[in-house]
């Protein structure tokens, strides 16, 4: 072995005996698992349905299915049709209503246009009896001086000016009921140059796969609805339409969903490639040799597959998470494969044959590697504690997936190898190389070569990574602002920032993002509302008058419209003295002759009569097709029967602070007993919540937030624990995680100064980068444990170190070239922490080593300048000087 006092383990040398003795039952072993992990690869499906995957306890979970029973689901897709022709926008809209409403496979009903007739003949009963009284002044002066002037007797000595009917304020003020606008059947905007189609699909918006299918067949009809004579269709999210094109986009919580999720793999696709060509390209320059980078490449390949095909055994299927799984540990798993080459390179260069050189490989890189892989998985394994299975199961597959490859790379790759020397002893040599021992004198002077001014580099280190943390450390509890860049000296305030805006996440310009702030603008509407459930109609009032006292606006501050079946109905007080007012109004007109008013006046009579005959009624008294909107469907179990009140926010739910705080609000409200016209008690006071896609989102965050602080510490007790097991010594343990912990306060610092912040995805890249940082420390101190000097530690693995990490890098490296936002800021975040990991292995650890041998007795040291003669410091003696 290389050295005699770092005894291995009887089970790694008949392991490693096992790959040499029979290197062709191996490989056929492996293939074989590879062939069956393949039928299994294959038949594994990506669930989409992003409920799935958290907690069916949760309330947030069990309100929102209750919603879909009720009403297929919070939210629409929205269709947006766009143009400047209001007749063609209208008729283009009832031709695709019509279309849509015969697809009774995908379309549970839709919403374009509701007649607004009731609502315009009552609105007088809804307006605040002041502004009631206000607008009868002023259409009784102007009527009044009308007829004056109409009078063909009317003779003016002092010219006036004619009395001027302005209604703007007000007819602004109560032109729109439920966040629909009274002046028009259609959902069209204010500058009539825009028309919304809301399309309910027969699923819930948390089953992406459906909707991105529906959207491509709608896509299809659209463009064939051109082509059949129509209008012309087309797709464009900034385009104004005319009479001969309209121009139509898609967006709503079931688009947005979509698309967000989608863009991640969409961006990943692209990525996997020049991931793997970077990965590939490294290696060849770090072997200067192309076939162990065959080698490794093809092991890590079927590591892979077999790792999908222990998922389809174990879980069955994968979700929007798990889905990036491959890629992620093919730029993991090859380290292991890299690092056994190297040491089989090294164990060549001094003069072993092949299966000697290959066993010894096995064992003293293996500890290692096998410490390195149990870190890593427990790493990986701690994700297994997240409420959200999308985690928990990204944990269990990476940590198992991680172990399998590190497994089967310590398998394939010396069976291969062993396989070659049968064939001819000298061509494990001729196909991977080898390495001479690093020297251990200086050739010049003859003096051992050692780490130069171990002690300065330590104190300059201490002093750079002492500046790093501080800037990585809130001096001051101002909120600096993410969404614009800050200056130096609010960032060395702010210390590292976490953004909770999720637009900062997504694509530039994402299409369905920017329909949905046009829409935002043109209707003066939120996004997507949420709702809350009521058993009864008791019930459903109860919330109204709660969300909507005046005396609570402070604290439903987040709130912007609440819309109920009650929005339909006027407040009894008002309504009552609205229809005095009126009686009495009706009473004054009676001998008013209409043919006497001016032609534009007369058009509009019949109607402003029939609002003079509006009488109070109750919620009975609303028709069904308001009430509807608001009432479960014919289909739903009878344990979900109820109504709903929907609740539109009035922040940018984008924004996580904001998103949360709409939440916490909407997720406490109290209503008090509720009694029927009897005195019966229905219903006992009760705090109830609403539910929808923000609060499962707001839920996401919170689960999000505190794994990301629980999994750390729980990573770091995990590898000081494995470390101290490993090496049985505190202070070599402490110095096996330097590069790790240093590393990872510098990265922090960096981010800092760079301007960089923490988010909802990057955050999950700390416990990885914490789980693969350990292989810096692990490598370096067994080398040396071996019986080497650091010198020779640093030379003879450094390079494989090096390898490894620029590998992993390389792949975080290509998310750059992502088109999500999200991923971007994972691969800046993971690339900065592995250099800065490598960085710090290569000074601050090496000058850690270098004072920890210069500690051994002389004789000790000496023993080390010749191999060949018994007399090496053992593990235990350096153990002792640590």
């Amino acid at each position: 072995m290389s050295d005699s006092t770092h005894k291995p383990p009887r089970l790694a040398l008949a392991y490693a005996g096992l790959l040499v003795r029979r290197p062709g039952l191996v490989l056929l072993a492996i293939l074989a698992l590879f062939g069956v992990s393949m039928w299994g690869t294959l038949k594994l499906t990506i669930n989409s349905n992003q409920l799935d995957l958290i907690s069916q306890d949760l309330p947030e979970v069990k309100e929102v299915k209750r919603v879909i029973d009720m009403v297929g689901g919070s939210g629409y897709l929205m269709l947006a049709l766009r143009g400047d022709d209001e007749a063609t926008l209208k008729k283009v809209s009832d031709d695709i209503a019509a279309r849509l409403l015969a697809d009774k496979e995908h379309v549970r009903f839709i919403t374009y246009k509701v007649p607004v007739e009731f609502v315009q003949q009552n609105m007088a009963l809804f307006i605040k009896t002041e502004d009631l009284s206000e607008g009868k002044r002023r259409i009784m002066a102007w009527l009044k001086d009308q007829l004056r002037r109409n009078n063909p007797f009317f003779i003016e000595i002092q010219k006036t000016e004619p009395v001027k009917l302005e209604l703007t304020d007000l007819i602004d003020k109560y032109s729109s009921v439920g966040k629909k606008s009274i002046r028009d059947d259609y959902y069209i905007s204010n500058d009539r140059k825009m028309v919304l189609v809301l399309i309910k699909p027969m699923w819930d918006s948390n089953q992406l796969g459906k909707t991105k299918d529906f959207v491509e067949q709608l896509r299809k009809d659209l463009a064939e609805y051109g082509k059949s004579g129509g209008v012309k269709l087309t797709e464009d999210y900034e385009k104004m339409g005319n009479t001969q094109e309209v121009f139509y986009g898609f967006t709503g919580s079931y688009k947005t969903s979509v698309d967000d999720s989608y863009a991640i793999e969409e961006s990943l696709q692209p990525v996997s490639l020049i991931a793997f060509a970077a990965i590939f390209l490294i290696t060849i320059l770090a072997f200067r040799k192309w076939v162990p980078t065959i080698i490794v490449s093809s092991g890590t390949v079927i590591g892979t597959i077999i790792t999908m095909g222990f998922t389809y055994a174990t879980v069955g299927e994968l979700n929007m998470i798990t889905s990036i799984l491959g890629g992620l540990l093919m730029g993991f798993g090859i380290d292991y494969g890299i690092h056994f080459i190297f040491r089989t390179r090294l164990e060549l260069g001094q003069g072993k044959p092949y299966d000697e050189a290959i066993r010894d490989a096995v064992v003293n890189a293996g500890r290692p590697a096998l410490v390195s892989a149990v870190v890593t998985s427990g790493s990986f394994f701690v994700l297994m504690i997240s409420e959200f299975r999308g985690f928990s199961q990204f944990g269990f597959l990476a940590g198992c997936g991680t172990f399998i490859i590190g497994v089967l790379l310590f398998a394939w790759s010396p069976a291969l190898l062993a396989l070659a020397g049968r064939i001819n002893p000298e061509l494990p040599k001729k196909l991977i190389g080898e390495m001479k021992p690093p020297a251990t004198q200086s050739a010049s002077t003859g003096k051992e070569l050692r780490i130069p001014r171990p002690g300065l580099v330590l104190v300059v280190g201490t002093i750079i990574v002492g500046f790093m943390c501080a800037f990585a450390i809130p001096w001051s509890d101002v909120d600096v602002p993410t969404d614009k860049p800050a200056t130096l000296a609010e960032r060395i305030k702010a210390g590292v920032r976490f953004n909770y805006n999720s637009r900062a996440l997504i694509p530039e310009g994402q299409p369905s993002v920017k329909l949905q702030d046009e829409i935002s603008a043109r209707f003066n509407i939120s996004s997507d509302p949420i709702a809350v459930y009521s058993k009864t109609l008791e019930e459903a009032k109860a919330i109204y008058d709660e969300l909507s006292d005046p005396k609570n606006k402070e604290k439903y501050s987040a709130i912007d419209q609440v819309v109920s079946i009650y929005t339909f109905v006027p407040p009894p007080e008002t309504a009552a003295a609205n229809a005095k007012i009126l009686q009495e109004w009706k009473e004054e007109l009676k001998d008013i002759d209409v043919e006497a008013l001016p032609p534009e006046a007369q058009e509009k009579a019949a109607l402003f009569m029939k609002m003079l005959e509006a009488r109070p009624f109750d919620v009975h008294g609303v028709p069904d097709i308001y009430a509807s909107q608001f009432v479960h469907l014919p289909e739903t179990k009878p344990e979900n029967h109820g109504y709903l009140t929907f609740i539109y926010p009035n922040v940018d739910l984008w924004d996580g602070k904001k998103m949360l705080t709409f939440v916490d609000q909407t997720s406490n409200i109290p209503t008090p007993e509720v009694k029927d016209a009897s005195g019966k008690v229905i219903a006992e006071a009760q705090v109830r919540r609403a539910a929808g896609a923000a609060p499962l989102f707001a839920r996401l965050a919170r689960i999000v937030l505190a794994d990301g602080q629980l999994t750390v510490i729980l990573v770091t007790l995990w590898i000081l624990l494995m470390h101290f097991l490993d090496f049985r010594n505190v202070k070599l343990a402490l110095a096996s995680v330097i590069p790790l912990t240093v590393g990872l306060a510098m990265m922090l610092g960096i981010m800092t100064l760079a301007d960089l912040h923490l988010n909802f995805m990057n955050i999950i890249i700390l416990p990885i980068l914490l789980g693969f940082g350990v292989s810096h420390g692990l490598y370096l101190l067994h080398r040396y444990l071996e019986g080497t000097s650091p010198v020779v530690a640093l030379r003879s693995v450094g390079a494989a170190v090096a390898s490894s990490t620029l590998t992993t890098a390389a792949g975080f490296a290509a998310l750059l070239a992502a088109s999500h936002n999200g991923l971007k800021s994972m691969g800046i975040v993971a690339c900065i922490g592995l250099i800065t990991t490598l960085v710090v292995s290569f000074t601050v650890l090496a000058a850690v080593m270098q004072v920890m041998w210069d500690r051994l007795p002389r004789k000790l040291q000496e023993g080390v300048q010749h191999a060949s003669t018994p007399g090496q410091p053992s593990a235990s003696d350096k153990s002792e000087a640590a």
